[in-house]
């Protein structure tokens, strides 16, 4: 970062407005910033810092602290910065919180902190203008926070020791922004919780294999493959018992079968025999029927003659109907023709008033026409005074509408202003808001650390006591055991001295006498009951084992959790014990506040009130527009009324409205209408009726033709029917009648008869057939069989339900020995896996070996390179004494490793402390410090580039000599491309340095004024 141009108004004790312009000085200039004591000097960086971050170098100073007592109270007090990072140009202005003048009335109102940063490479472009966003951004570009812009480009007055003291943690948050390392921190972190999740999840494996034995209702897994075995013998029994049962079942469910199917056939024997008895009851009916089929048979032979005759007598008759009808429609159409006649006759006089009426007519149409006029005119005068009455209505309410806007944009510019400081809040919220949703998931992960110790400790309790149960219970199982062995014991001395024989040796003692030879005490002990108070001890030790590896392995969860909860109380420090539920409660505040703020868009309300502003006008412009459409609307309406006037005067007083004009008028057309239709309907009628009468009379003559014709085929068809009748055995016309029927009744008659004798033949076949069968055979006892059959099924049930029962144990048990064998394969894999990550994060996070982590690691190399250049300069200005390097021993704990610093003396040839330095020699290491981090992180490709260098004073505390080479080193480092600034009141660095910015100071403010410039 190189600065440009530098403006400061009001600011420090620069009462008016100053700039300074860095490139007059040149391209990578080295100058001294010279003045007396108390005139500004240090204000120049404060507030190029001030500009940057809103805090001054020695951040001794709020912003609100920097204004001028000697300003003009209307001059505000404000910087502007232009800068160049990477070949672009940036300028960044920024305003503390200030009184000003209010811009109504007298006294003085709180102007808010604010800041605005711009890119200004080729057209300026806001990039924003949030106060605590611009501190962000400058962050961001120059990839240094406030804090290490002090220490890395500005060497404020009394602190060059800072970066030179740091402690190695505050110097690794330094480094590692510079040289922008955090990926070695990510990978310390990924590594960790990676770990930290294997750790977990073999955990939770664990867990599911207690959970699995609990599944199985065993301890452990050598219980469950004894209770394993044992379930797949009592399997293999209960199938063998199923197969047994179900053979059984089989062959008793074949015997009902085979009895059911007997005893149906003599069930469809008796069926049989009642069916023919029912069947053999309906032949008296099927004989009736067969009589009255050969009846009706007969009858469908005189059918066709019988249909003739009743045809003709039918069509005789109506023959003689409509010539009757005929013959009286003759009469009444010549009385129609006589009447019709008449009627037009009378209608022919009638229509000859139709010339008359046409000519009234068109006079009407005349005045009609004339009316409709003065109707359209009485209209138009009509519609302009309402058009003139409602342009004043809306002038009115332009009016009205006009002053509202008026209202609204005034209170619009006020709420404008109020937006915008509230805006200026939203950033310093966010900020806040960031740090307690972080505080408050710190606050829960403790919180909830704390509960599962609790719940530990009191596991430990029960786990404890469960323990010292099993101690007691070993204890007395060994004591039982021991006291069965010595009963054992002290029963083989009895065993051996029944053994004994008078003057044979004893084999114990070898003494032929045996004075009180040993006997048996209390109940015999065998040596298989000492076996198995032995077994009985040994199955209690293991459970006692197994209770103490139990409870050592919870105690050991325990300690890590409590190192767990320390370590989350550590980095909370005094946080730890706040309140989260007030925590939360101002979290919720400030979300409630941040949301209120984030609905404020000043943006958007700049917009509405320009555009109330510009709809003000707009009413303006339209209100004139109307006014003149009013005046042209009563001109218009003059015109109509005269023209009116005259319209009245022309028209004949006879008609007032053209309503009554079409009143007479369509009056007159129905007459002119009804004696028209009169004429033609009278035509009409004379014609239809002589049309009608000529019909008539026509089918009259042809209808007696046909009269004569059906007569004469009557008789004949009646001659023919007698002579049929009476060749038949029928006596009579009505016993003839009786006996017909329709041939779906004879098809009907005939399959009755058929289906009976079918039915019977078929009958007597089955009762034959089932008889010859059933021969020598008595009919099944079913219900003594079909209780066998249940009593069977009952016992398969059970077989069955036993069978269920075990492979259902069967199958949990092996479903929970697969889930174990899974799990312990999971477990074996999360165990290789830890070994890797586990190894990985401890010698990355520094536990193991030197102790340093592999961030410290990278960046202490990174150091390395810094010093080899730092240790060059101050070789040089110490004259050959003093070099800096890395400290390597003396270190308390892992926290100060890896990146504090040593001074070596080469007077004394040893290594000690930078602290022991003297000032000027501090002020030395400090310089040469500061210089070799800026040639190393600008050679490192995507570090910072460190272009500017400022100083502020320093220098008093060297000698001659030792400024000469300081002096020296700023010369070639500036050489190097280098912008530096140094800040001192030494005459002998005024006379060396040719280049200058004088800053003058009076009783009316400070001034700065270039030197050495051309």
């Amino acid at each position: 970062m190189k600065p440009l141009k530098l403006t400061l108004q009001a600011f420090g004790p620069f009462a008016k407005t100053e700039q300074v312009d860095f490139t007059q000085l040149g391209s990578n200039p080295l100058f001294l910033i010279n003045g007396p004591t108390g005139s500004g000097k240090t204000s120049i960086l404060d507030a190029i810092c001030f500009a940057l971050y809103g805090e001054t170098t020695g951040n001794e100073r709020q912003g609100v602290q920097m204004r001028c007592d000697q300003a003009a109270a209307n001059l505000l007090t404000e910087i502007s910065l232009e800068f160049a990072l990477h070949d672009k140009r940036y300028r960044v202005i920024r305003a503390p919180e200030q009184e000003a003048p209010k811009a109504r009335g007298e006294g003085t109102t709180t102007r808010k902190h604010t800041a605005s940063l711009y890119e200004i490479t080729g057209e300026e472009r806001l990039i924003t203008s949030k106060t605590a966003q611009v501190k962000t951004e400058v962050t961001a570009l120059l990839g240094l926070n406030e804090s290490q812009f002090r220490q890395v480009m500005v060497l404020p007055q009394g602190k060059f020791r800072e970066l030179l003291l740091a402690s190695s943690k505050d110097r690794e948050a330094i480094f590692g922004q510079l040289f922008q390392t955090d990926i070695y921190k990510k990978i310390e972190f990924a590594l960790k919780d990676r770990a930290l999740s294997i750790s977990k999840s073999k955990d939770e494996l664990d867990n599911q294999i207690r959970g699995a034995l609990q599944v199985g209702e065993v301890g452990t897994e050598q219980e469950l493959n004894g209770k394993l075995t044992e379930a797949n013998e009592q399997s293999a029994q209960a199938k063998v018992a199923e197969q047994t049962s179900s053979e059984k079942l089989s062959q008793s469910k074949a015997k009902l079968q085979q009895m059911t199917a007997l005893n149906g056939q003599f069930v469809k024997l008796e069926q049989g025999r009642a069916a023919l008895k029912t069947h053999q009851e309906q032949q008296a009916v099927i004989t009736e029927r067969n009589s009255a089929l050969e009846r009706a048979t007969q009858a469908n032979k005189l059918e066709a003659p019988y249909s003739q005759w009743q045809s003709s007598l039918k069509q005789v008759t109506e023959f003689e109907q409509k010539l009757a009808a005929l013959n009286a429609d003759k009469e009444q159409a010549q009385v129609m023709l006589k009447q019709s006649e008449a009627q037009h006759q009378k209608a022919t006089i009638e229509a000859e008033q139709l010339p008359a009426l046409n000519e009234k007519l068109f006079k009407l149409d005349q005045t009609q026409q004339k009316l409709m006029d003065r109707a359209q005119q009485q209209s138009n005068v009509n519609a302009l005074e309402q058009k003139k009455l409602e342009q004043q209505q809306t002038l009115d309410k332009y009016v009205a509408f006009k002053d509202k806007l008026a209202s609204d944009a005034l209170k619009g510019s006020q709420d404008l202003e109020q937006a915008r400081r509230d805006v200026t809040e939203k950033v310093t919220l966010e900020a806040e808001l960031a740090s307690s949703q972080r505080l408050v998931s710190d606050l829960r992960k403790l919180a909830h650390i704390k509960g599962e110790q609790a719940s530990l400790d009191k596991q430990t309790e029960l786990k404890q006591s469960a323990k010292q149960a099993l101690q007691t219970e070993l204890a007395s199982k060994q004591k039982l055991a021991n006291e069965v062995e010595l009963d054992w014991h002290n029963a083989q001395a009895a065993v051996l001295a029944q053994k004994l024989e008078t003057d044979r040796p004893c084999p114990v003692c070898g003494s032929c006498t045996h004075p009180s030879p040993a006997s048996f005490v209390g109940n015999e002990v065998s040596k298989q009951q000492v076996e198995s108070a032995r077994q009985i001890e040994r199955a209690a030790l293991d459970q006692f084992n197994q209770a103490s590896s139990t409870l050592g392995q919870h105690l050991a969860l325990c300690e890590q959790n409590r190192a767990m909860v320390k370590a989350a109380e550590v980095e909370l420090g005094d946080k730890a014990t706040l309140n989260i539920a007030e925590v939360e409660e101002q979290l919720n505040q400030r979300q409630l506040r941040l949301q209120h703020l984030s609905t404020i868009d000043v943006i958007k309300m700049e917009q509405m009130v320009t555009e109330l502003n510009q709809r003000c006008s707009d009413g303006e412009t339209k209100i004139n527009q109307l006014k003149e459409e009013i005046s042209a609307n009563d001109t218009a309406l003059k015109l109509s009324i005269e023209q009116l006037e005259k319209l009245t005067i022309a028209i004949n007083g006879e008609f007032n409205t053209v309503e009554e004009v079409e009143v007479k008028r369509a009056q007159m057309q129905q007459i002119m209408l009804q004696l028209k239709q009169a004429l033609e309907g009278a035509q009409s009628q004379v014609q239809q009726a002589a049309i009608r009468q000529s019909n008539l009379e026509s089918q009259t003559m042809t209808h007696n033709e046909l009269l004569s014709q059906a007569v004469k085929q009557r008789e004949l068809n009646e001659q023919a029917w007698h002579s049929a009748l009476q060749a038949t055995s029928f006596a009579s016309e009505q016993q003839f009648l009786a006996s017909r029927s329709t041939p779906s009744e004879l098809e009907m008659w005939q399959n009755e008869i058929t289906q009976y004798n079918r039915t019977s033949v078929q009958l007597e076949q089955t009762i034959s057939d089932l008889e010859q069968a059933l021969v020598d055979m008595q009919q099944p006892n079913l219900e003594q069989e079909q209780q066998s059959v249940e009593q069977q099924q009952t016992e398969y049930l059970q077989t069955r339900t036993a069978l269920d029962v075990t492979q259902s144990t069967l199958h949990r048990l092996e479903k929970v020995a697969q889930d174990i064998a899974q799990l312990h394969e999971k477990n074996r894999k999360l165990e290789a896996e830890y070994k890797v990550y586990g190894t990985l994060y401890d010698v990355a996070s520094g536990k193991t070996g030197s102790r340093v982590s592999l961030h410290r690691f990278v960046l202490g190399v990174l150091l390395d390179d810094v010093l080899i250049q730092a240790s060059q300069r101050l070789s040089i200005m110490s004259r050959g004494r003093y070099q800096l390097v890395r400290k390597t021993e003396g270190f308390k704990g892992a926290a100060g490793r890896g990146l504090d610093l040593s001074v070596e003396d080469g007077y004394t040839g040893k290594v000690r402390d930078v602290a022991t330095l003297s000032g000027g020699e501090s002020f030395m290491a400090a310089l040469a410090l500061a210089l070799g981090l800026s040639d190393v992180v600008q050679s490192y490709s995507g570090g910072i580039r460190l272009d500017t260098l400022f100083i502020d004073e320093g220098f008093g505390s060297l000698d001659p000599e030792s400024l000469d080479l300081a002096m020296q080193i700023l010369v070639d480092l500036q050489q190097s491309g280098r912008t530096i600034g140094v800040i001192s009141h030494i005459s002998e660095l005024k006379e060396q340095m040719p280049l200058r910015l004088d800053v003058e100071s009076s009783r009316v403010g400070s001034s700065i004024r270039l030197v050495g410039t051309h």
